[in-house]
Parts: structure tokens; sequence; C-alpha cells
């Protein structure tokens, strides 16, 4: 197995590049733009389908997946694959769900900062593993950069710039995975590999919820941890910024394509990951070459493109661009809810919009200052930074999921009931998540690389390997615990099912608490406030303005017209 390489000169030169022309997005807008609270936060609302589709698309794929899925892959298998069919049928649903009732309202998100401080995570591994950076070193770098140009340039520069930085991971991971079939001889050979160590299996049906991954999980559960970005602010922010519901709509159906190919992709390179790896003849994990998984993709990366000058700058750019694209998408949107939510009714008083944009761009400071500390704090969190991730997602967005959807589909449902059902999931969610990383089994992975080229001293003393007649024959001791002679704990519950989990507990409980404290009347409802086919189903009408007296039947049917009138939104 060849030493591994660092980053060249021309390669710093490349990432430098990408980061200066992204620093470059947001002076443009900085300058270009007036410093009014519309334009900053949703860029007069004028904005593109297809810019923002590819703005929403790359938020939410990050540097997470570049690394996280391959390393899954590679790991423990292609049965990750069936979450991206899950994915791309939310934004099938979304269309005729949440879009059509969130289109004309805010949204307000609560957990940005966690999936953002992760997001920071990934690439700081990366520039570790190839560079000798400090972890810290890397993920202030990369915090600071996006919290600049996002700072200055508000939407317009975050849209523009995650269209910019969409091209170079484009442009990763195609090259990654052409460079990489090559050196593992051939397409039939990567299948032939896959197939017979195990990698392309995706057939685990079991019903256990304590499985880490099955089709079950994978397709009901992941539906549900991804339904929750429908419901934040960065995706809503989005939507808001363009100029029509028929706009927004194609730009979740553009999404729906890209989630598919991107899933190919990404499966594409996880075979090809453990393919060069097997064909080398030395697993970097086991060899010690690598201390976390994490950072199996940037070594591989450096085997086969350190040959090529510029050509590693080019892949950390694609982690750099992924990273950066879900932090400034992430503060921006918290800068949004800081000063709608939070700072509105004050800032509402405050008649200078330059004000507002001044506190907006502060806010944008603070948070990208929020999630470096974050992204620090997480590095000693354990597993695929996928599943770190999918794991916040379910675990904080489900309980607020939950809370929508209870107004959304159960019109006489109180705040009361719908704070005390989140608040209550979860700390519950929360809890089952922190003991899942504590106490919960540790799931088995399949075999990894032979590792007949690896210095001898370093082999891992629970594989045994062959005589070399039979070099790819490799043989790995379990040591986790079998979950089915336990009883059940929940503990062990996969994390596909904390979205599931979340959103079910919040609005059972949600739906409780109503009753008990007093149910609201569904026709004092506004109905702009639930899902469409359920305004229908319950028949609800505008609600009227009596002044507290009593109407006849005539007036109340007039008043019912004249509301109806004056309904500007159509669904």
């Amino acid at each position: 197995m060849a030493a591994a390489e660092t980053l060249g000169t021309v390669d710093y030169i490349v990432l430098c590049i990408m980061l200066g022309i992204s620093l470059g997005i947001g002076i443009f807008f900085a300058i270009r733009e007036k410093d009014t609270k519309e334009g900053y936060l949703l860029g007069n609302r004028q904005m593109g389908v297809f810019s923002v589709a590819v703005s929403m698309f790359v938020t939410l794929a990050s540097a997470i997946s570049l690394l996280g899925v391959p390393v899954e892959i590679y790991t423990f298998g292609s049965m990750a694959m069936y979450q991206y069919v899950a994915m791309a049928s939310v934004y099938i649903v979304g269309m005729y769900t949440c879009l059509p009732l969130m289109y004309p309202l805010g949204i307000t998100s609560v957990y940005e900062a966690a999936y953002m401080a992760i997001a920071l995570l990934s690439p700081a591994l990366a520039l570790q593993t190839v560079a000798g950076l400090p972890l810290w070193w890397s993920i202030v770098i990369v915090g600071l950069v996006g919290t600049i140009y996002t700072s200055i340039g508000g939407i317009k520069s975050v849209v523009w710039t995650d269209v910019f930085q969409s091209f170079i991971m484009l442009a990763g991971i195609v090259t990654s995975i052409v460079l990489g079939v090559v050196r593992s001889g051939g397409v039939l050979n990567v299948l032939r590999i896959a197939t017979q160590e195990r990698r392309l299996e995706l057939d685990e049906i079991n019903p256990d919820p304590r499985v880490r991954h099955t089709l079950w999980g994978l397709l009901i559960g992941a539906f549900f941890n991804w339904f929750v970005n429908l419901f934040t602010q960065s995706v809503g922010q989005r939507t808001f910024a363009i100029k029509s519901l028929k706009g927004a709509k194609m730009c979740y159906l553009l999404n729906t394509i890209f989630m598919v190919l991107y899933g190919l992709l990404l499966w594409a390179t996880g075979l090809v990951l453990f393919g060069f790896f097997y064909t080398q003849g030395c697993d970097p994990y086991e060899d010690g070459d690598v201390t976390n998984r994490n950072q199996l993709m940037p070594y591989y990366v450096m085997q086969i493109l350190s040959t090529f000058p510029g050509a590693t700058g080019l892949y950390m750019s694609t982690l750099f661009s992924g990273a950066l694209s879900t932090v400034s998408s992430g503060i921006n949107a918290l800068a949004a809810n800081t000063v709608e939510d939070v700072l509105g009714p004050s800032l509402r008083r405050i008649r200078s919009e330059r004000l507002v944009t001044i506190v907006a761009k502060v806010s944008v400071c603070f948070f990208g200052l929020l999630a470096i500390g974050l992204a620090y704090a997480a590095k000693s969190l354990q597993g695929p930074v996928t599943q770190m991730a999918m794991s916040a997602f379910g675990a904080c967005g489900g309980p607020v999921m939950g809370m929508f959807l209870l107004g959304a589909l159960v019109p006489w449902s109180n705040k009361i009931g719908a704070f005390s059902g989140g608040l209550i999931s979860l700390i519950l969610n929360v809890w089952m998540s922190i003991s899942a990383n504590i106490y919960g089994a540790r799931p088995t992975t399949l075999p990894p690389a032979p590792m007949f080229a690896c210095q001898e001293d370093v082999w891992n003393s629970t594989t045994t390997y062959s005589n070399a007649s039979s070099m790819y024959e490799v043989t790995t001791v379990p040591t986790e615990r079998s979950l089915a002679t336990e009883p059940f704990n929940f503990s062990d519950v996969s994390y596909c099912w904390y979205g599931l989990a979340g959103t079910l507990t919040a609005m059972l409980l949600g739906c409780l608490i109503s009753l008990i404290t007093g149910r609201t009347d569904p026709m004092t409802l506004d109905p702009d406030l639930v899902f469409p086919f359920v305004r229908k189903m319950c028949k609800l009408r505008p609600p009227l303005t009596t002044d507290d007296s009593l109407v006849s039947t005539a007036e109340y049917k007039a008043m019912t017209v004249r509301n109806s009138r004056n309904i500007n939104v159509k669904f």
C-alpha cells in the first residue's frame, strides 16, 4: 500500500480559489443589493426556480453524505440506498401537502445548529487526514468563510454560491469514481468484488426495530427523518423566495430527480471505494492509517488523485462546498428566525430597514460562531457522519414535525397540547438518542478489505487471513452482542425510527392534552392553517368577526362570502 500523501501547493491554490470565489459572490451581492430585510432574507421573492432548487438540494446534501454514504456502503453494505427512495418520495408528498400550506406562511426551525455542527465536522476530518491540520483549525476555516459571505450577501449570495459549489461537488464525485474504477480493474471487477463481499445485499426485511438497517426502517423511518426538512426554515425560506406556488412545486420536483441521481452517484462511490482497497490489499482503518472510518474517503482520494496536480485540491473543494452550502443556509435561516420570530415584535416598531438588516447580519455571525463551537464539541461522537446527521434530524426534528402536523391535521388541537406534546417528545427522543450512543448495541460490520499488502505487525487481532493462494478470503470474528437473545431496550432502537417516534409521540400527546385542556372550536380556525384536504373534509370556513354579537343566517352567509373573496392564496 502506498504511503499516505499530503496536499501539494497546487492543491492549496485550488482550494483557496474555491473559497475566494465563494467570498467574492458574497461581496458582489453585498455591493449590488440594497440593505432591506425582504431582499436580505428572501431575495425580494424574485429568485429563479432552478437556482433555488439547486441551492435547496446542495444545502441538504452537504459534506456529510459525501463522506458518510460511501463509508456506510464500505462498512455495512448497500441497504442504506433504500433511504434515497424514501427521501425522493418526500418531495412528491410535500408537493401536495406541506408546500400548499407552507408557501404563504412562515415557519420556525429549532434544530438547525445541531445539523450544521456535523456538516462542519465532516470536511474538518478530511483536512485533518490529508493535510495534517488540527481539527479546530479546519472547523474554523470552513465556519468563518461561510459566515462571512452569508452575513454580507444574504440569501442571494447563499443561493448563487450553492449553484457554483454544486458544479464543484459534481466534478469531484465523478472524478473520484472514474479514476477509482480504473485503479480497481474496471466496472465488472468492482461489481464482482462487491457481490462477493456482500456489499450489494439489499434483502434485510427483519421487522425488529433494533436492527440498524432494514427495508422497513429505511423506507418508512427514513421518510419521516427526511420529511422533517420540509418544515425547516432553510427549505421554507427558499420556497418563499420563489415568485409563485407553481414555481415552488417545480423546485420540489427537481429535488426529487436530484436526490435519485445523487444517491446513485454516492452508491457507485462506495462500491468503488471498497473495490479499490480490496484490490490494493490493505484496509486503511484496520491498518491504522486512519483512526476514524469517516476519514476513508479523503484517504482514498489522496491515493488515486495525488499524481494529478490540483486534483486532490478539487476533491477537498467538493467537501468544503458541501459544508459551506449547509452552514451558510443554516445560519441565514436562523437569522431569519431571529428577526421574524424572536425579535419580531420589537423590530416591527423600528422603521429603519437598514437597522433591521444589520440585526440580521449580526445574528448570522452569532449563529456561525455557535456552529463552529458545536462542531468542535461533536468530534467525540462515534459512527458514520450520515448516522449522526440522521439521528439529529430524527431526534430533534421529529417532535417539531409532530407539532406542525398536529396543527395541520387536527383542527381542534390547541397550543397547550402542541407545545406540551412537542416538548415531552423532544425530551424522550433526545434521551433515546443519547442512551443509544452510550449504551446501545454496536452494529456488526461486514468483513474489511484484505490485509495481505499491509505490515504484518499492525494486523487486527480479531481478523484472520488465509494463505496467499486465497488471500482475498477474510473472516471477521464478531464482537458485538446479539440483539436476538436480549430483552427489548429502547437504547437499542435504530436511529432510522427516531423521526417517526418523535412525530407520533408529539401528535398523540398533543391530541390527548388538547382534549384535557379544552378543544379548539374548528369553526373559529383560519382554514389557511391546515392542509387543503383537511379543509375540505372538515368543511372549514374563514373565521367571522362578529364583535361578540349574534348574527342572522343571512348576515352569516354574507360575511362568509366577503371573507372568501378576501382570501387571495390559491391552492
